[in-house]
């Protein structure tokens, strides 16, 4: 289990923060994602966890054993099994037990034809599932990962980080893990917390972070388009296409229209020019420029054809699939 009750760090005499009153818990087993841009207090969080940086303020409770995933560079003539077993931190287990411990973690991240082999034999793929399997031969409460498979093609690290989950949520150890992939993040992860300015935008299961983001910051950060001011009128949210269901009690938002949510309509005069089209899996992206403001949508890959780059195009959402966002 992992806590921070209103962490403060305060980087320089002018009182500017490295972590804003920072409050964060991870429950024993479940595996929470940290995400942010470069320079939100992800690393600052990480160090205060691994006690590098003490607080100004607040609490710190950290309880098991942790073990910090690194990129390490092991001599390429060392035998795998050999390294798997002085990877053993209990200097008192017996040599056998050790054997048995490498062997174990070989079937479980199916690389057992590899322990014979030398560690400059390996792909970069079969080197990052013995370095993962040295770090978790000592059976961590705790694990800390940060960016460990960034340099892996995206279907090696798909695979690597499947293994890896599956592993600690049977074993229920506790994962911090920073990462800005959002796909794996929304993924893998139990729940989710995005960094801006060394304080939390938001913290939740990745359906809640996807489906309610709190503010325009969270919605743009995991890839939503096209937000149209609207405001709430006698208790109802107003849009050019009706009304719009939503439980938020601000007078005034974002309508968040998703780019599958728009229609080709002929009876809208929400019509605007198209700036570009190209196919992506299963779907024809266009932009199109309505007053000034551009909009992505996504119609269906036959449509790809039908259309042409300076073309006029009138659309309408579905406003079932819409939602808003406070302004």
């Amino acid at each position: 289990m992992i806590k921070l009750n209103q962490a403060k760090i305060v980087f320089d005499s002018r009182g500017v923060a490295g972590l804003h009153s920072i409050n964060l818990e991870i429950p024993k087993g479940s595996i929470f994602a940290l995400m942010g841009p470069n320079g939100s207090g992800k690393t600052t969080i990480l160090n205060v966890l691994t006690k590098k940086l003490p607080l100004d303020s607040g609490d710190l409770e950290v309880q098991g054993k942790i073990h910090f995933f690194e990129r390490k560079n092991p001599e390429h003539d060392l035998n795998v099994q050999r390294f798997l077993m002085e990877s053993v931190q209990d200097q008192e287990l017996e040599t056998d037990k050790k054997l048995q411990l490498s062997r174990d973690m070989a079937d479980i991240f199916e690389f057992t034809f590899q322990l014979r082999q030398n560690v400059g034999q390996l792909s970069q793929g079969q080197l990052q599932k013995v370095l993962m399997a040295a770090e978790l031969i000592n059976q961590p409460d705790i694990l800390f990962l940060d960016e460990p498979f960034i340099h892996l093609d995206p279907m090696s690290r798909k695979e690597i980080l499947f293994s890896l989950f599956t592993y600690l949520s049977q074993r229920e150890v506790t994962v911090l893990w920073i990462t800005h992939e959002k796909d794996e993040a929304l993924r893998f992860a139990d729940k989710v917390g995005l960094l801006q300015h060394g304080k939390f935008e938001q913290v939740s299961s990745p359906v809640e972070i996807l489906q309610a983001p709190r503010n325009l910051f969270v919605a743009q950060y995991f890839g939503h388009q096209n937000f149209l001011k609207i405001s709430r009128e006698n208790g109802t949210w107003t849009t050019l296409w009706g009304e719009v269901k939503s439980s938020l009690k601000d007078h005034e938002g974002y309508l968040v229209v998703p780019p599958t949510a728009w229609k080709v309509d002929p009876n809208s005069t929400f019509e605007g020019v198209i700036l570009s089209q190209y196919p992506q899996y299963f779907a024809c992206e266009f932009e199109i420029e309505i007053s000034d403001k551009r909009f992505k949508v996504s119609l269906p890959l036959d449509t790809y054809s039908n259309w042409e780059v300076g073309q006029k195009m009138k659309i309408s959402p579905d406003l079932r699939h819409c939602f808003v966002i406070p302004l």
